[in-house]
């Protein structure tokens, strides 16, 4: 096995044993969770069931009957339920039986501290008024809660909005309301317990539940824990044989990527499947066929500029050579003949370096609203060539280099001269957020299999290759990138006999570049 192999065989190992030790120690969270939930849904369901009794109490002044409302609340607690005194005397209970495991106090006299007669006559007077305020919200089937009010008194409140229930306080001058105590203040609290006392019940118990009752389940670990490891090991066993099986392809990659390195481009691996080791596998065929076509490629270009090279060249020692000789005559017609000839290359050379700029994006554009209909209309030929027709009713704004745009057409209208047609028509429109430009003739055509190539570098329709005829073969892929570094695109139809379409598409001035 390979170092490879070992490598994801480890990983596998870790991964499933890092995966069922993750899900057990959840499992295990969870449960824990859900049992803690549940106890504390059950705590929350006692709270309320005090509130209840305890708001019974208050209103009443007594526990007498409070018997009734236990048998609902325990149906909602789900337990057993009862009412005791703090001595232990039973008040009430839903089912006989030893002392239920959950005891909790209700505290109905509130700890309120008082020091003058007219503190303690106004408190005992807001605690009558809120009784009286909440026997009114119970009448209109509002529920209530109890809440501590600022000084240590017990209050009401609804749990909802509703009509309003207050009642006014009432007066506090009366000599009924005396306390009698004057500045005593023993007294005052003494009279003030005791009054209060006389307006609540006293303190009780509430108890829930059955005696001896474990508070919660225990979760069972072991068993967890065994699934856990049984599970781990055919987890193991079959990552390990899916692994072997799933590393056969990419070995099989991994050689031939050897082979691909070392310059053997033909090297190719069978696609089998449809996974992802298949697009994988397709993945690494389609860059082998693209390094492929690269070095094809740039065998041809070399093969093409030493071609392009050649003939400027030879005619250039050619005239050298023959002035040398003595067979040719250093005249002014000999030097015009030189002077094209360098031309020539200088225009090969510029054509080459502008080609080489645009495709590695450094080539510099100057942007700014441009009006294609302006532009074609400027198009113009030698005069007795072809006749140009214009079709641009409106007009139609990009932001691009003008004069990068008037080179792309300039050279698509050559072209198009050179297919010996009767017309050129130049087309602008909109359309939605493109703007389309088409440069229409019905000259010779291109055949269906050449227009791949239209595009590439050195490509000439003349398969003679003459710069008379074909130009430097260079234009096309040079416009091709300058419409590129614009967000728009170029394209090109063609029937043989009938005529060519180069069709270039430009975002709009208003619209983002994609």
């Amino acid at each position: 096995m390979s170092r490879f192999a070992l490598k994801v065989a480890a990983l596998v190992v870790v991964t499933v044993v890092t995966a069922v030790a993750a899900t057990t120690w959840l499992t295990l969270r969870e449960t824990t969770r859900q049992v803690e939930k549940s106890a504390e849904i059950a705590w929350q369901e006692l709270d309320a069931v005090v509130q209840e009794v305890t708001i019974y109490g208050l209103l009443r002044g007594s526990w007498d009957g409070v018997g009734e409302i236990l048998p609902p609340l325990a149906a909602r607690l789900g337990e057993r339920v009862r009412v005791v005194t703090q001595d232990g005397v039973v008040l009430a209970d839903t089912q006989p039986g030893p002392a239920p495991r959950q005891s909790v106090p209700v505290q109905t006299r509130a700890e309120q501290r008082v020091t003058t007669e007219s503190n303690a006559l106004w408190a005992l007077h807001s605690y009558q008024s809120e009784l009286d305020t909440a026997r009114c919200v119970q009448k209109q089937g509002v529920g209530l809660r109890i809440v501590t009010r600022s000084g240590g008194g017990i209050g009401f409140e609804p749990v909802q909005p509703m009509q309003d229930c207050s009642v006014g306080k009432a007066q506090l001058s009366t000599e009924v309301d005396r306390l009698g105590c004057g500045e005593d203040v023993a007294c005052v609290r003494r009279e003030f317990a005791a009054r209060l006392a006389a307006i609540t019940p006293p303190p009780v118990l509430v108890q829930a539940g059955v005696a001896d009752q474990p508070q919660q389940a225990r979760i069972a670990v072991l068993p967890i824990l065994g699934g856990a490891g049984l599970v781990t090991v055919l987890a193991l066993v079959a990552s390990l044989l899916i692994t072997r099986r799933a590393l056969r392809p990419i070995s099989a990659l991994a050689a031939s990527s050897r082979r691909l390195g070392s310059g053997d481009l033909t090297q190719r691996v069978p696609e089998k499947g449809s996974g992802d080791l298949a697009e994988l596998t397709r993945a690494f065929n389609g860059m082998a066929d693209s390094l492929q076509r690269s070095r094809e490629q740039q065998h041809h270009m070399i093969a093409d500029i030493a071609h392009e090279l050649r003939t400027p060249l030879a005619n250039i020692r050619g005239y050298v050579e023959g002035v040398r000789d003595g067979v040719l005559t250093a005249d002014d017609e000999l030097y015009r003949s030189l002077h094209e000839e360098a031309l020539l290359q200088q225009r090969l050379v510029d054509d080459l370096q502008e080609l080489a700029l645009a495709e590695a994006g450094s080539l510099v554009y100057h942007r700014s609203a441009v009006d294609l209909a302006e532009l074609l209309a400027a198009v113009r030929l030698p005069a007795g060539t072809v006749p140009l027709v214009l079709d641009a009713p409106e007009p139609v704004v990009v932001q691009a280099d003008q004069d990068r745009l008037r080179q792309v057409v300039g050279n698509l209208v050559t072209n198009a001269a050179r297919a010996a047609p009767s017309v050129i028509t130049l087309r602008c429109r909109a359309d939605g957020a493109w703007a389309v430009i088409e440069v229409v003739d019905d000259g010779t055509g291109i055949a269906a299999e050449h227009l791949p190539h239209v595009f590439d570098r050195f490509w000439r329709a003349d398969t003679a290759r003459g710069r008379d005829t074909g130009g430097r073969g260079l234009g096309l892929a040079i416009a091709r990138e300058i419409i590129t570094a614009h967000g728009g695109s170029i394209s090109v139809a063609s029937v043989l006999g009938t005529g060519t379409t180069f069709t270039v598409r430009l975002p709009l001035e208003n619209a983002p570049l994609p």
